[in-house]
């Protein structure tokens, strides 16, 4: 037996790192480190690895080369939601969350009687930090991130700060917004946001004790509107093959964002925390690629835009990393949504799936780690009420009803970030990266041969034989087959009546249990003038339900019905007068 051991252990170190598997108990006596990389407006052709030579990612590119490329992961289509639906496992109709994002003096945020992921890892034993953007509410102490289960926040509440001064404004409200805790953090103003967060990261891990979980979000600025670069340490000319100046900029950002990564992986190799941790990179949402916020990221070959349920707004990038994967350097199609993060995490840290109660979240951990059978075939994107928009996928079918903005960002945009007179793919950026060296140093050699950087890239790209005119669902529904016409080119509706009919029933069914928008005005008593010029809570809980009607455990707000009851009123007196 001890022989038979021993050569099974040589065949496993001769094998390609990550196609062995031991059982984690064998393997990882304690419960995995997580860290989450949260990218804000990033584009699916802003990374390198989806075949894009235009910006360079090679720390970005090394993670998923030697993990898992999500292919088919599925976010909400803007920040709240979309951060709403990855806390707390729920799809945000649920809660009132569905719609576009808080607002600065918006009196609302995530319900206070929705448990979400720090608080159930906490009770495993993690000790939660956040770093960068909250975006679920701060109108009440109550909202903001220590009082919801975090145990350390640096970063800011609203959608987006500027990079070097951290202000953010709402109409002619204008304040600082960069929080310690919950004191405002006025002694780090000058310093390039994106490098401040890394930082941040990096002190964490360092002085992390090894023993004990650690669970920690990086939630970055980057690379949200406004278009700020950093000042220092670029060669410009890496960067002359990209026209366009906004463009140019935007890639400048891209890339200390990907430098980001490649330090933060290897502070935990050098802390010696790599071999036991899950490492998630993703983007909250497609690019805005035009109107409001827009960033000069670039969705392309894809359709629609942030806002959107075409893919552009909704397909994100993603990958995840981590020894304990069932198999790594692979491309998944498999369809995977943002609300499974929940159960998934959950279940890696040793949780019991069954404490999450009632949630829309699927465990993918036993297929992530032991390989078992695919967890999800049915997905809903969203039913928004107050935009009119809606859709669902169910296997290679996508249903899609409505427009946003009468369908302005329904279209293919995003063409500067096509390859024109860009330079080859450099192979030996990926290999030289801080995340292959990490990860050859502390785990052995990582898959970043160029014949498999070659494969896995070819798997990650999004081919389209797009026809010069498309099928508009602003007047009527469109059923798409995304694996063959992944840009969204071609209503089938009329030759699968059969399957519009099942997600018609399926939309049907969530629309039952959808609670509406609370829809508050923005509160003027949240200018930061009365706060130092700074935004802060203003309210407490009790306030809200006396001055709104908005419940700020349940989120349910009597705002929309008492509007709707005086309209009511309004046009039955009208009527006996005429």
């Amino acid at each position: 037996m001890k022989t038979m051991k021993s050569l099974i252990i040589r065949i496993c170190i001769l094998l390609s790192f990550g196609f062995c598997v031991k059982s984690a108990s064998e393997q990882y006596p304690s419960a995995p480190h997580i860290v989450i990389f949260m990218v804000d407006d990033l584009g699916w052709n802003d990374v390198s690895f989806h075949g894009s030579n235009q910006i360079p990612t090679p720390n970005i590119d090394a993670l998923a080369y030697n993990g898992i490329i999500l292919n088919r992961h599925y976010v909400m289509p803007s920040c709240t939601p979309t951060r709403a639906a990855f806390f707390s496992g729920k799809y945000p109709i649920r809660m009132g969350m569905q719609g576009e994002g808080i607002m600065g003096g918006e009196p609302r945020g995530l319900p206070l009687n929705v448990r979400i992921l720090p608080e159930y890892l906490r009770d495993l034993g993690y000790s939660p930090k956040l770093i960068g953007k909250w975006h679920l509410g701060f109108h009440t102490r109550q909202h903001t991130p220590l009082h919801r289960g975090f145990d350390s926040f640096l970063g800011f509440y609203n959608s987006h700060i500027a990079y070097y001064d951290y202000k953010y404004s709402q109409g002619n409200m204008s304040g600082f917004d960069l929080h310690r805790g919950d004191v405002p953090a006025y002694d780090l103003q000058g310093q390039y946001a994106t490098d401040l967060f890394t930082e941040e990261a990096v002190k964490i891990i360092d002085h992390h004790d090894p023993i004990n979980p650690l669970y920690l979000q990086i939630n970055h600025l980057g690379v949200h509107a406004p278009l700020e670069v950093p000042l220092d340490n670029f060669d410009l000319s890496e960067f002359a093959h990209i026209r366009e100046p906004n463009r140019r900029n935007y890639a400048m950002m891209v890339t200390r964002l990907d430098e980001s990564l490649g330090r933060i992986v290897a502070s935990l190799g050098d802390k010696g925390l790599l071999k036991n941790s899950i490492i998630i990179l993703m983007t909250d949402n497609g690019a805005p690629t035009i109107g409001k916020y827009r960033n000069s990221g670039s969705n392309w070959p894809l359709r629609g835009t942030k806002y959107t349920l075409y893919e552009g707004g909704v397909r994100g990038v993603a990958a995840i990393w981590s020894p304990r994967l069932h198999s790594m350097a692979r491309v998944s199609n498999n369809i995977m949504h943002i609300t499974d993060w929940l159960p998934t995490l959950y279940s890696a840290a040793g949780g019991n799936v069954d404490d999450l109660g009632e949630i829309d979240g699927i465990n993918h951990w036993p297929h992530l780690h032991q390989g078992k059978e695919i967890p999800r075939e049915t997905v809903l994107l969203n039913i928004d009420e107050v935009s009119k928009t809606e859709g669902a996928i169910h296997r290679r079918f996508k249903l899609v009803r409505g427009a946003y903005k009468r369908g302005y960002y329904d279209q293919y945009y995003g063409e500067s970030g096509r390859n024109h007179e860009v330079p080859p793919y450099n192979y030996t950026l990926v290999h030289r990266s801080f995340v292959a060296t990490a990860i050859s140093a502390h785990l052995g050699d990582p898959m970043t041969q160029p014949s498999a950087m070659t494969h896995l890239r070819e798997q990650a790209s999004v081919l389209c034989r797009r026809k010069s005119t498309f099928s508009y669902c602003n007047e009527t529904e469109c059923l798409f087959d995304i694996v063959n016409d992944p840009c969204e080119a071609t209503n089938i509706a009329k030759q699968y009546p059969k399957v519009v009919t099942e997600l018609d029933l399926y939309l049907e069914k969530y629309g039952n249990v959808l609670v509406k928008q609370p829809r508050l005005p923005i509160d003027w008593m949240a200018d930061p003038r009365r706060r130092n010029n700074t935004w802060e809570p203003w309210l407490n809980p009790e306030m809200t339900t006396h001055l709104y009607g908005y419940n700020a455990a349940s989120g349910f707000s009597t705002w929309t019905i008492f509007i709707h009851i005086g309209m009511t009123l309004l046009i039955v007196t009208l009527k006996l007068f005429n």
